[in-house]
């Protein structure tokens, strides 16, 4: 009898816990239900910050193509020594997808040395001649150094560029090397009432913003308010507000 009464409870739970898991999953994935979006073929590059691995930037895509707001198409798989495995997962049609992840994630100017030749491969492989940049800390900053430091003419052409929780402190003059008039979403996170999103200051944040339009870029910025599971630094990338601003800014009507 008692083991039988074990059994009842933990099926109690394990359902409990499976129906408290859908809830919650709709529940997160609610921002993203009356988004509207246009289709286009211009892939979305997605890169995570420092440390990351696949998982920082599967979330993104994964409620976005749970939602048909993006599909998923590609995953580029980055060698320590700049090698590149291309994984296709769809073709690259209806706001189509690229997750760069890199072995060696903890060294941006290499990582955005490295990018050099995803980007050719891209261009050459699956004819990409433009993208849109989506990246997370660091990630931003391998974007923005990829654009700054590497001579464009023969790469692929930056559509809209998304930062999310990233700092520019040295990037007064880079940023006269940014393609001209080049849209740019700033996204930074605020927890509570203090001074940023736990890792990175909302000042930091948001002068990057300031240094834009002093250099006569009219960059969007928006702030994510909130708790530990909303705007902290590490939540950015998986809270469905920030995804609905992404979206909005990259397709919306």
């Amino acid at each position: 009898m008692q083991r039988r009464n074990i059994i009842r409870l933990m099926a109690a739970i394990s359902t409990t816990v499976v129906i408290g898991s859908a809830a919650y999953w709709q529940y997160r994935m609610q921002p993203l239900t009356t988004v509207k979006v246009h289709e286009t073929t211009v892939p979305t590059i997605f890169i995570g910050g420092d440390y990351a691995k696949a998982f920082s930037t599967n979330g993104f895509v994964h409620r976005l193509s749970e939602t048909n707001l993006m599909t998923k198409a590609l995953v580029v798989h980055v060698g320590k020594r700049g090698q590149v495995n291309i994984q296709q997962v769809a073709p690259l049609r209806y706001n189509p997808t690229i997750q760069v992840i890199y072995a060696d994630n903890h060294h941006p100017t290499l990582q955005a040395h490295q990018l050099v030749k995803v980007m050719s491969i891209l261009k050459q492989r699956y004819h990409v001649t433009r993208y849109d940049a989506v990246g997370h800390s660091s990630g931003g900053n391998i974007i923005f150094d990829y654009l700054t430091q590497t001579p464009q003419a023969q790469q692929p052409k930056i559509h809209k560029f998304v930062t999310l929780g990233s700092n520019y402190p040295d990037a007064t003059a880079a940023i006269k090397k940014l393609p001209p008039k080049l849209p740019v979403l700033n996204i930074a996170g605020q927890l509570w009432d203090t001074s940023g999103d736990g890792t990175v200051t909302l000042k930091s944040v948001l002068a990057f913003s300031q240094q834009l339009r002093h250099d006569a870029f009219q960059p969007q910025t928006h702030v994510i308010h909130g708790g530990l599971l909303t705007a902290t630094h590490s939540m950015l990338h998986i809270n469905p507000l920030v995804d609905r601003e992404i979206v909005s800014f990259l397709y919306g009507r």
